[in-house]
């Protein structure tokens, strides 16, 4: 027994190791040390890993359970990030803004399956909401939009709207959109550190006596292909070297590391625009990114996390192919209070649909 223990306490190390690390991987930048941040994305399964540990020894009777003990109450910030308990809702009469977030996946334009967008259509009409920020933003122009987007079009078509295109005269939208019940008093991009959709808007709005700085995001994605996805389906499901070469997995790390970095530059971009902002912020986005990353925590800086001030048990906003993180999130400036945070699974998205109610003190 006591070898047995020797060896488990070996990995036990190893685990508290890498746990440590997953936490610096919030505060060090991939172009730096790229590989850390690897340990920020499996954060999850090395915290179960080390509460595995702790269970392990208390079972025993030994006292090594101090070890992993420690190490997980270090990183107490972190773990909020992903689990809460008690969502804070409140009945909001005045000073707010309903915010909503949502990478539509184009609306479903690009696949083959016919959506009931209905769903859809009830939930905003239930939210009732003041600023609406999406991604993946399907262009109103192209042969494969979907009546979803028409129908949004019509019973949105007073809201005024920012988007990549920077076309106000309609809701034309492209990759990234802002659509809001006030008056968008000024906007344009915060950055575009990536040639393609993967940018950042902003549009200021007129809210009473105030104007209320709104920031909508998304990150550069990993950019999988279907060979990946299958890869990564066959690691889940155990298969023996033969069926998953080496290569494909160098193929995966590749564009991990390199959605790391175009992440990074991105995220430090945003970062300067707000520290130079007069407005108080609102912020949404896709971050392609989990709550214990570099992205995610340069971001967020001194804000308030929607999930954080009021959700409730493990988040999760991806529903796509690959392991379940929260990557999309609802940002606020310190001063707000968030309540009412609530995420919508709609069956032509791989990602759910995030909506919170912003006090504005």
């Amino acid at each position: 027994m006591k070898v047995f223990n020797k060896i488990v306490l070996f990995f036990n190390w190893v685990a508290i190791l890498l746990l440590l690390g997953a936490y610096l991987a919030a505060f060090i930048s991939p172009v730096m040390v790229w590989f850390i941040a690897f340990l920020g994305l499996a954060f999850p399964v090395i915290f179960i890993a080390n509460a595995v540990f702790v269970i392990y020894w208390m079972v025993t009777l030994n006292w090594n359970f101090i070890y992993s003990l420690v190490a997980l109450l270090i990183g107490i910030a972190t773990i909020q990030r992903f689990i809460q308990f008690g969502t804070k809702k409140e009945v909001v009469t005045s000073n707010y803004l309903n915010v909503i977030d949502f990478n539509t996946h184009s609306f479903d334009a690009f696949e083959k399956t016919e959506y009931n967008g209905q769903l859809f259509f009830e939930t905003l009409q239930n939210i009732k909401p003041d600023i609406m920020c999406f991604q993946e933003f399907v262009s109103y122009d192209t042969k494969k939009d979907k009546a979803m987007f028409k129908q949004l079009v019509t019973e949105y078509k007073d809201f005024y709207t920012h988007n990549m295109q920077a076309n106000e005269d309609k809701i034309t939208g492209y990759s990234i959109s802002i659509l809001s019940r006030y008056p968008i008093v000024n906007s344009g991009f915060v950055e575009r550190v990536n040639s393609n959709g993967n940018a950042t808007i902003f549009a200021d709005i007129k809210y009473k006596n105030d104007t209320i700085r709104i920031i909508n995001t998304h990150l550069k994605s990993i950019a999988f292909d279907k060979k990946d996805f299958q890869t990564v389906a066959e690691i889940e499901a155990d298969k023996n070297e033969k069926e998953v070469g080496l290569l494909d997995i160098k193929s995966i790390a590749g564009k991990l590391k390199r959605a790391f970095i175009n992440r990074s530059k991105q995220a430090e971009a945003i970062q300067k625009f707000i520290e130079k902002s007069k407005h108080k912020i609102i912020l949404t986005g896709d971050f392609n990114d989990s709550p214990a990353s570099y992205a995610y925590n340069i971001i967020k800086g001194d804000m308030k996390d929607a999930f954080i001030e009021s959700g409730s048990g493990f988040s999760s906003t991806y529903t796509g192919k690959m392991p379940s993180f929260r990557i999309d999130y609802i940002l606020a400036d310190k001063s707000f209070e968030i309540v009412n945070y609530k995420p919508y699974q709609l069956n032509f998205s791989d990602h759910k649909m995030l909506s919170a109610t912003v006090k504005i003190n």
